[in-house]
């Protein structure tokens, strides 16, 4: 059998690790032929999701280790040092963040290059620059990043943060050039992604960058939705199968590929809290749970009674 193996980092677990731990439980009881393709949420392993790689690969920013103080200018330093390298493919790996300036310290430093945000679009638009997140949270809004600050910094600081970040991100839509459909200012404030890292997002999708899900863009990047086509099974490992899973993870991510080449999806997990019928939808035709932390130990332990119902 060949089997294509999708992985991602699980807390002090790397997803390199948790793919040597699915081919060596498998090939306790099988010696099939198994790929292992390294993903990312975005946030942890990307450096690693992308090294892995094949085919040319973007310089990597990952924005938690630079947004350590209460500025986003960190990022907005970053991407400028690797454009000015020469690299003309960056994504930018980001979360949530105790940081939220809502992109003002970003701004700063690109007008202070530039003169403007409309000239650094402008200048920026010949690069190709992805923002990658592991979650879809807006900048502003009842479930924006600002709303979500409120068990950090008290309700009342949280409210007046947002509003001050509201405030900023409609004056920097209003600098922008409008959407070319409607004439309107640009609304990005409440696009998916736009509230991470502390609104690095935020500018970054102003000034002409794209936003994905990291697991969804990694699937890709890893070759692992080409390698569906030829596979007679696929496994991804997700930490927890639950709603949110169903929408946002591997096995979300590579099922609609698999399904369309015929290749059966099954997912190893801690903790399943979906049914057959939700996972069906999918095309996952199986899941399989250790009932605890997802470690290396345990993975491999159930991967080889997996393998004992798949093997031919």
């Amino acid at each position: 059998m060949r089997i294509v193996v999708g992985t991602s980092a699980v807390r002090d677990t790397t997803a390199a690790e948790l793919g040597a731990a699915v081919v060596r439980g498998w090939r306790a009881t099988a010696p099939d032929e198994l790929a292992v393709h390294l993903l990312s949420d975005g946030v942890t392993g990307l450096a690693d999701a992308v090294a892995a790689s094949p085919g040319p690969q973007p310089a990597v920013i990952e924005t938690a280790n630079l947004l350590t103080g209460t500025s986003t200018a960190p990022v907005a330093e970053a991407l400028l040092d690797t454009l000015d390298s020469g690299v003309g493919r960056v994504v930018l790996g980001m979360g949530r963040s105790a940081v939220h300036d809502g992109g003002r310290g970003f701004a700063a430093v690109m007008r202070r290059r530039f003169g403007s945000l409309a000239a650094a679009r402008e200048r920026l638009s010949g690069h190709d620059i992805v923002v990658l997140g592991n979650e879809r949270l807006p900048l502003v809004g009842l479930h924006g990043a600002g709303a979500q600050l409120a068990a950090t910094f008290g309700a009342e600081r949280a409210q007046r943060l947002d509003r001050e970040v509201a405030d900023f991100a409609a004056a920097v839509e209003a600098e922008l050039p409008h959407d070319l459909l409607s004439g309107r200012p640009l609304r990005l404030a409440t696009a998916d992604h736009s509230g991470l890292g502390g609104g690095s997002a935020f500018l970054a999708l102003a000034l002409g960058a794209r936003a994905r899900s990291g697991i969804a863009w990694t699937v890709d990047a890893s070759g692992l939705s080409e390698a569906v086509v030829t596979a007679d099974l696929c496994v991804v490992v997700v930490e927890e199968m639950d709603a949110l899973a169903l929408e946002d993870s591997a096995a979300a991510a590579v099922a609609p590929a698999a399904l369309a080449a015929g290749c059966p999806v099954i997912v190893l997990t801690g903790e399943d809290h979906t049914s057959r019928h939700q996972r069906a939808g999918l095309g996952i035709v199986g899941s399989y749970a250790t009932g605890g932390p997802l470690g290396p130990a345990a993975l491999a332990e159930r991967v080889v009674r997996v393998a004992r119902t798949w093997t031919r």
